[in-house]
């Protein structure tokens, strides 16, 4: 569970719980050492917790203890995760969110009476979530229970809490219907699109039911008049109009065209790695800054990139700074990761995190982002350039030397394909074709063998990497840098 979602829970207990199911799934395997020092609670409370979780999940989990420690495994994931769900059904403030969400107002008073807490209580309970209602810009008041802030940053916290968590049994969803009424009225309409997006079904729905939401209370938008300008003349935007009748008809909501500008802005903003003709015309009309094409390009600068497509990789990349730029514009709350995000990008890709950060903080008079998006704007910065290092890497010729049982030479080819094979050329040498003319004939960017005096018998001068006779899973990792140094 999401530390956003985890400050809400009131019960000590199921906190606990939380934090510990979290802790083995992403373990798998832990010492009850290392998870009380990590939870910072004493072993007599874990053991007990970790029975009590047990006897609650029944055989939807496997959760026994070994010589290296206890292993936790997900034995019947989806009833897993509904149990998980039922721990949820009780808590007051994920109600009352829900309750704010809904624009029902009530006052502090009458929530103690509802939930039979003293006011001292709930005011506790609230002063828990403020941290966290605080990066987002928003304060929690008692009279009446609301949140108050910037709109645009009242939507994203619910468009995080609702949509980008995890699934609680408070979780606020589009109606059915919704998504079958825009299918029915628009289905000649619908994936004809010239800018694009990489935004998902259900975050679409979700986005444009949050926006009815809003507009029925009368918590309305504000845009830029030049991004409102230059939306009003996109052809998608066409599409977006033609749902206000639909809304009209079946929520009795009337859209105002500065949200429906507002939604189309956000929609842009998730930008996809591999529409070239898209993220082209993304640039062509929202990109007022032209300072921003040259940062992509230092970005792509050094020699290493010399055998990429340097006009690709800095087309994407300086869509993907615009898509920041017009949400540090309009909100920049919008541009804010969450805390697992930036935990998981800062400890597993610190080199091209730091790497990144620096170079931003280099360019930041070009880019002029705020100061509080810099450090997340860093972290999805990583995330994206890694995807695109990763996607458009140039396809490099692996030449394997491979030596053992049949069976084993065999199973080692199948791991090659199956880790390498869809993005470079792997070539396999016949019993036939060996020798050290043919190998200095061939031009290949490696050589991977598992027979160390091949590195002796054939000079060899190409890169190589000498495998284990049985290979490793570090030793593909190896690989994989070797032809992509860029991949951690």
């Amino acid at each position: 569970m999401q530390e956003l979602q985890l400050t809400f829970i009131t019960s000590p207990m199921i906190h606990r719980w939380m934090r510990i199911l979290t802790k083995m799934e992403q373990a798998g395997t832990f010492t009850l050492v290392d998870l009380s020092e990590q939870m910072a609670i004493s072993h007599r409370t874990l053991i007990k917790d970790i029975q009590s979780i047990r006897d609650h999940f029944g055989d939807s989990i496997s959760l026994n203890s070994s010589n290296i420690g206890f292993q936790f495994e997900e034995c019947d994931r989806v009833r897993y995760k509904e149990q998980k769900e039922q721990l949820l059904a009780n808590e007051p403030l994920f109600e009352i969110m829900s309750a704010i969400f809904y624009g029902e107002t009530v006052d502090l008073d009458e929530l103690a009476h509802r939930y039979s807490y003293g006011e001292s209580t709930l005011r506790r309970f609230f002063a828990r979530v403020r941290p966290t209602l605080k990066e987002y810009g928003l304060k929690l008041h008692a009279t009446p229970v609301a949140l108050t802030g910037d709109e645009g940053s009242i939507r994203k916290f619910f468009f995080d809490f609702y949509y980008i968590a995890e699934p609680t049994p408070h979780t606020i969803r589009p109606p059915e219907g919704l998504h079958q009424s825009v299918v029915q009225s628009l289905a000649e309409r619908l994936g004809k699109y010239e800018v694009g997006t990489g935004l998902s079904i259900s975050a679409f729905y979700s986005l444009l039911y949050l926006v009815v939401v809003r507009v029925q209370q009368e918590e309305l938008i504000s845009v830029p008049k030049w991004i409102q300008e230059q939306v009003y003349k996109e052809k998608d935007f066409e599409l977006l109009e033609l749902l206000v009748p639909i809304i009209e008809k079946d929520y009795g909501v009337t859209l105002p065209k500065e949200e429906l500008a507002w939604l189309h802005l956000i929609i842009v903003s998730k930008r996809t790695i591999n529409r070239l003709d898209q993220e082209t015309l993304f640039l062509k009309r929202f990109n007022p800054w032209l300072n921003i094409a040259k940062v992509s390009t230092s970005y792509f600068s050094d020699p290493v990139f010399d055998r990429w497509d340097r006009k690709v990789l800095e087309t994407f990349l300086t869509s993907f700074l615009v898509s920041r730029k017009l949400n540090d514009v309009t909100c920049p709350t919008w541009n804010k990761q969450q805390k697992e995000t930036i935990i998981t990008i800062q400890k597993e890709h610190p080199i091209a995190y730091n790497k990144n950060l620096a170079f931003l903080h280099r360019y930041q008079t070009e880019l002029a982002f705020s100061s509080m998006t810099l450090e997340e704007s860093a972290v999805s910065f990583t995330i994206f350039s890694d995807l695109l290092l990763r996607y458009y890497q140039p396809v490099k010729k692996v030449l394997f030397l491979l030596e053992g049982d049949y069976i084993r030479v065999q199973t080692i080819r199948l791991q090659a394909l199956r880790v390498l094979g869809s993005q470079h050329e792997l070539i396999f040498v016949s019993l036939h074709e060996l020798s050290e003319a043919w190998l200095k004939s061939k031009e290949t960017d490696l050589i991977v063998t598992n027979y160390r005096p091949y590195l002796f018998d054939y000079s060899l001068k190409t890169d190589y990497i000498l495998l284990h006779t049985n290979p490793t899973g570090a030793d593909w990792q190896r690989v994989v840098h070797a032809l992509n140094p860029f991949i951690e």
